[in-house]
Parts: structure tokens; sequence; C-alpha cells
């Protein structure tokens, strides 16, 4: 069953049980499917990506900025992922892309 479909038979579920008065134990089942219905929607956009979760921290990590270290030249920074010689001007490393925090 793909993405949508559960989202819409969710839908169903929260729209058939809004108005239940007894709830099996403390589960309220039109709560329930609302709550899974909010998440799958929102995972459904990672889903649209191609990208796997893994794939998808990683590029999380990658655009959390991170300081350059001074290069031991003197001249330059140095990428704190890939060791790759980055400017001082320079916002992404040019060797790993990782986004540069100025300080």
């Amino acid at each position: 069953m793909d993405t949508e479909t559960m989202i819409r038979n969710l839908k169903k579920v929260e729209e058939d049980h809004k108005d239940d008065k007894v709830f099996t134990g403390q589960l309220n089942i039109a709560e329930m499917a609302h709550d899974a219905r909010k998440r799958l929607e929102e995972l459904k956009a990672y889903e649209d990506t191609g990208l796997t979760p893994e794939q998808i921290m990683e590029l999380k990590e990658r655009d959390t900025a991170k300081a350059p270290e001074h290069a031991p030249t003197g001249y330059g920074m140095i990428c704190p992922v890939c060791g790759n010689l980055v400017q001082l001007w320079q916002k992404h490393c040019g060797g790993c892309g990782q986004k540069l925090r100025e300080d």
C-alpha cells in the first residue's frame, strides 16, 4: 500500500470515528488516526525526494555549519570534515560541500 492510500484510509478512519463516545480503554481511534495521518503527510515530503533516511541525515549534517580549523601554514583554513584547504571567504568546502561557519 502506498503512502497516499494510507493517508486517505487514515483520514476515513478519523472521519468515521470522530463522534465516537466510547473509547477502547484510553485509545481514541479518531485521534490516533489523525496523528498517524499527520506523521505520514510529513514523511511523504521525504519519500518524494527518493533519498534514503541515511542520505537525508548526511545532507543535514553537511548543511550544519562547522568551524574550519586554522591551516598550519597560517594561510587559509582547513575543512573540519575532509581536510581540504579553504579560504576565509568560502561559505562551503570545495572538496566535500560542508557548510562552514564564520567565527
